[in-house]
């Protein structure tokens, strides 16, 4: 057999790409040549970064090894990006959350090995751990990583990569992080935002660290966390439970940790004096979005840092859709689980057209309204309306219903669709004509409602309830859209 013969016998058996361990939705080639780059330097006196690598595609980084980690920032680059996709503290990336001393850290994506022991033995030892990151980073044409810090600060890295030939085909996904910190994170009822992106991708993981500050009750009854997907094109939503729920644990935290899920650091002084720091990643059931997505958490008052890692293919955005940009919204009405009461008008139906004054009288109960303003063409319920005397996490309030109002501009008389995502029931009028009712029992649901807009603003009134009924009794959100 020929040489030539051997190698296409060779190529025949071996397939093309392989799923990466740690991320299976990244499809990485075969055929490479394995390369290195090891740095030592130190942050120039002038305050600029430090590179760390430099790289030209195309190519994947497989593995980083980074020594110092303490007061630097981590920036990555790829494919000449305008702005960095990932640009967070180097630590927190690691998921050494709050400003906490290194703490050993094991997952599928990163693993952080502080030298405590030595560092006991000598004091000339600092004990700096090594960060060990196995998230994949692909790159078409080139891909620098850098590292911001103090000046002369030392630090130290290996890159491992892959190079391959011109001209493969390589995954359009590339690495993002996005890093938030909240000294001190909004009340109880409430949520911050984690992550918020327009385009094609998915949601590779994330990480939490909390220092508690309300001690009224335990650090993880903050209602869990919601992902809104895809408002513009395909409305449809991941919804939390709490937050030990949400990261695979049962009744609070311990220190376990997978592949998949775990808790590097808890420290627990009791029932509700507790801090942590907790992960989740997504490798079996990657969360996918393909044109926007909106990462919540529920917070209660504590101190909270969280960074989410996701891929998108560059140049990828959500298409621009009309959506009313602002909403008004109030309630609560009783009795909503009941499709005779829920079809019982209300004091909002009696008004007239026009934007409602900072409160509503319903008998002897004075309703405030609350002005929102639309998130990918959602908005968000939840979090206005929870179970105020619940003790222990905020539910969504369940068998009631509520209004909200906005207003719609069309440049003229013309025929349009509604294209309507509610959980759960709703009514529906348009310029004070009942034109819908959407009645369904599971949860998210949308709807196309054909409508007759007039030139200038035209007022949508709904009135939306949230019912006990699974799958998503502590969803309650809707996402509204005009179609030609």
């Amino acid at each position: 057999m020929t040489a030539h013969a051997e190698e296409s016998r060779i190529r025949a058996t071996v397939p093309e790409t392989f799923q990466d361990p740690a991320v299976p939705m990244i499809a990485l080639p075969t055929a490479f040549t394995s390369q290195r780059v090891n740095t030592g330097a130190s942050i120039p006196d002038d305050g600029s970064a430090a590179d760390v690598a430099e790289l030209k595609g195309p190519g994947c980084i497989r593995h980083v090894w980074i020594l110092h980690g303490n007061e630097m920032t981590l920036e990555i680059l790829v494919d000449d990006a305008e702005e960095p996709q990932v640009l967070a503290p180097l630590k927190s990336f690691f998921g050494v959350m709050q400003d906490r001393d290194p703490y050993h850290v094991n997952c599928c994506a990163y693993t952080v090995l502080p030298n405590t022991v030595a560092a006991a033995k000598d004091p000339a030892i600092p004990g700096d751990p090594g960060y060990n990151l196995y998230l994949p980073i692909p790159f078409r044409t080139s891909c620098r990583i850098r590292v911001h810090g103090p000046k002369g600060k030392r630090i130290g890295a290996m890159i491992d990569w892959h190079k391959y030939n011109e001209g493969v085909a390589l995954t359009p996904y590339r690495l993002h992080a996005a890093h938030r910190r909240h000294t001190t994170a909004p009340e109880r009822g409430s949520f911050i935002e984690m992550a918020n992106e327009t385009g094609r991708g998915f949601i590779a993981g994330f990480v939490t660290g909390y220092v508690q500050k309300n001690q009224a009750d335990m650090v993880f009854h903050t209602g869990g966390t919601t992902i809104l997907l895809d408002g513009e094109t395909n409305p449809h939503a991941i919804r939390g439970c709490n937050v030990e729920d949400d990261y695979g644990f049962t009744w609070g935290f311990n220190n376990y940790q997978t592949r998949w899920i775990g808790c590097p650091q808890h420290d627990n002084r009791g029932r509700c004096d507790q801090d942590g720091v907790f992960y989740r990643f997504f490798g079996p059931d990657p969360i996918a979005f393909q044109s926007s997505m909106s990462f919540r958490a529920g917070c209660r008052g504590d101190d909270m840092e969280t960074v989410v890692y996701y891929y998108k293919i560059a140049g990828t955005r959500a298409p621009e859709v009309v959506t009313p940009s602002q909403w008004q919204v109030t309630g609560l009405f009783p009795g909503a689980d009941d499709w005779g009461t829920f079809q019982k008008p209300e004091l909002v139906e009696r008004l007239p057209l026009g934007p409602w004054p900072e409160e509503l009288r319903h008998g002897d109960d004075v309703l405030p309204v609350s002005a929102l303003s639309s998130d990918h063409a959602w908005i968000d319920l939840q979090n206005l309306f929870f179970a105020r005397e619940h003790t222990a996490t905020p539910v969504t309030a369940t068998g009631q219903s509520a209004y909200a109002r906005t207003s719609i501009d069309s440049e003229s008389n013309r025929a349009a669709t509604l294209r309507l995502a509610v959980d759960d029931w709703c009514r529906v009028w348009l310029n004070g004509e009942h034109v819908a009712d959407l009645r369904h029992e599971d949860g998210l649901e949308t709807a196309a409602i054909p409508v007759t807009l007039r030139q200038g603003a035209n007022e949508l009134l709904l009135k939306t309830n949230n019912t006990t009924t699974p799958p998503n009794n502590r969803l309650w959100v809707l996402s509204c859209v005009v179609e030609a």
